[in-house]
């Protein structure tokens, strides 16, 4: 068995437990609701906010839907077992980064809806350049947030740590996801934002995998 189909396996494995019991995708899809309702009542629902409010609420939904990318083995005492699956403790890392990628793509999408809706945001019109955003923005939050969970995943407070860990080092992705939607809705210059997200979401790809294995080993 090569390393997809190890990765595929465990990534299966998260979205089948999460389809049965829906627990992250209602919080986080709950949480992000409030927030676009909350910001968009303080302050205001006018168009050109759209980007700003639609990324915060992403990254605060992010916020509570990472942790619980591992936190169900801990639940069940069974992540000993899953670290013995045969093969690289790198194809458990990029299970659990695909499917936390597939949970907040089907967030980041119903969301979108939600904006067209409330802030009459024409994205339809948008729909490829905000998805191709929407796939970069993704990915960064993936990557880091899978270590992240790793990395907090026997210490006590985790729910209280990981908003400390997480917005910091997502801060370049939130800040241009929301610069890169700002110039798709509005038609103006992104400037150097897409290669400011790019490099950061290959460095993270890069570096992210083998610090996963470091930290496993200590598990």
């Amino acid at each position: 068995m090569n390393g997809f189909l190890r990765a595929a396996a465990v990534a299966r494995k998260d979205l089948r437990v999460e389809w049965r019991g829906r627990q992250t995708i209602t919080a986080t899809g709950m949480v992000a609701l409030l927030m676009i309702l909350l910001l968009g009542f303080v302050v205001g629902s006018e168009p050109a906010r759209a980007a700003a409010i639609l990324w915060v609420a992403m990254g605060f939904a992010a916020v509570l839907g990472i942790p619980r990318v591992t936190q169900g083995e801990v639940d069940q005492q069974a992540l000993e077992i899953l670290l013995l699956y045969p093969g690289s403790r790198e194809h458990l890392f990029w299970g659990k980064c695909a499917a936390l990628t597939v949970m907040l793509s089907a967030l980041l999408v119903a969301l979108l809806v939600l904006l067209g809706v409330l802030f009459g945001v024409d994205v339809w019109d948008h729909g490829g350049a905000l998805v191709g955003v929407g796939v970069l923005g993704i990915v960064g939050l993936s990557v880091i947030g899978t270590l992240l969970a790793a990395l907090v995943l026997h210490v006590r407070g985790r729910e209280l740590l990981m908003p400390l860990l997480l917005l910091p080092l997502a801060l370049p992705v939130v800040l241009g996801c929301v610069r890169l939607t700002e110039a798709i809705l509005t038609g103006t210059a992104a400037g150097l934002w897409p290669a400011v997200l790019v490099s950061f979401d290959v460095v993270s790809v890069l570096v992210c995998p083998i610090l996963f294995e470091v930290v496993m080993d200590e598990v």
